[in-house]
């Protein structure tokens, strides 16, 4: 799924940035951050104290637009997932945390119907 998403700059200008989530998404975001998306995105959705990491957004936002811009994928690391991320002002990414994880979600989803309905357990 592909989406430009617009995010203001540290000298307040706005450019649009270009996201793409793939079925490699998840993979990727293991090799940079050596974490699983999913347990921290379940975690993020169930947690009712302060001890989510909030930067889930802005790491999976790093990988969805080196993937839409087609970047050397081996060369990501934490070092240009900062670099990255310093060029936007203050809690821009984490302000559209929503439009990034629902982007990789929707990848997700599909839009295929079964064929049978699924079938209902008998009493025999």
């Amino acid at each position: 799924m592909y989406q430009e998403i617009s995010l203001r700059l540290n000298d307040g200008s706005e450019q649009k940035f270009p996201f793409l989530a793939t079925g490699t998404t998840a993979y990727r975001f293991k090799q940079v951050f050596h974490q699983d998306l999913m347990i921290l995105l379940n975690k993020m959705e169930n947690s009712e104290d302060d001890q989510t990491d909030m930067t889930v957004g802005d790491k999976l936002a790093f990988i969805m637009n080196a993937q839409a811009e087609k970047r050397d994928m081996n060369q990501l690391n934490e070092d240009a997932f900062l670099e990255w991320a310093d060029q936007f002002d203050g809690a821009e990414l984490f302000l559209h945390m929503q439009e990034f994880v629902t982007l990789y979600l929707g990848s997700r989803r599909t839009s295929s119907k079964s064929k049978k309905e699924v079938a209902q357990r008998s009493g025999k």
